[in-house]
């Protein structure tokens, strides 16, 4: 697999890893406590909600370029369900409240996790038929650890 990282080109390895830069400071700010925690806690679901639209964006994108006389309605579909997950996870976010039944900043940080998982098992797909280059799967098996490792550990942080 690292062969196949390794044949990446350049850009979309720089750009892919840059991406889990605010990540990281997401998840390092809400671990801090006080004031940063609470930016952190605003502006990392909305940055891994755009990140999340941004790669099924990207799907929606190549299914309407390969297949642009029959595009596969489910492969639309799939692509608008991830991206509006994600948007789904902020808003339910945003209206956390003590009187509610459950606590729905945790479940926003669990539907962003899950987006994750389910576009890089997409994206795993799409590889193995060929409709993607091998070095993609490595690679977005990298990206996808590292957000939905910080996703993770920002769901810990506000748990406890």
């Amino acid at each position: 697999m690292l062969r196949q990282l390794s044949e990446a080109p350049g850009t979309p390895l720089i750009t892919g890893f840059a991406g889990l830069i605010p990540f990281f400071g997401g998840a390092f700010g809400l671990a801090l406590g006080g004031p940063v925690a609470i930016q952190a806690a605003n502006f990392l679901p909305i940055y891994a909600a755009v990140v999340l639209s941004f790669l099924a964006g990207g799907r929606w994108t190549a299914e309407i370029v390969l297949r642009a006389d029959a595009p596969r309605p489910g492969v639309l579909l799939l692509a608008v369900f991830l991206s509006l997950s994600g948007w789904l996870a902020v808003l339910i976010q945003v209206w956390n409240r003590p009187d509610l039944p459950f606590n729905t900043e945790l479940t926003g940080w669990g539907i962003l996790i899950a987006g994750f998982a389910i576009q890089y098992l997409w994206d795993r797909g799409a590889v193995r038929g060929g409709t993607l280059p091998r070095w993609y799967l490595p690679l977005r098996l990298v990206l996808t650890l590292g957000a939905v490792i910080s996703l993770g550990a920002a769901l810990a942080v506000r748990a406890l």
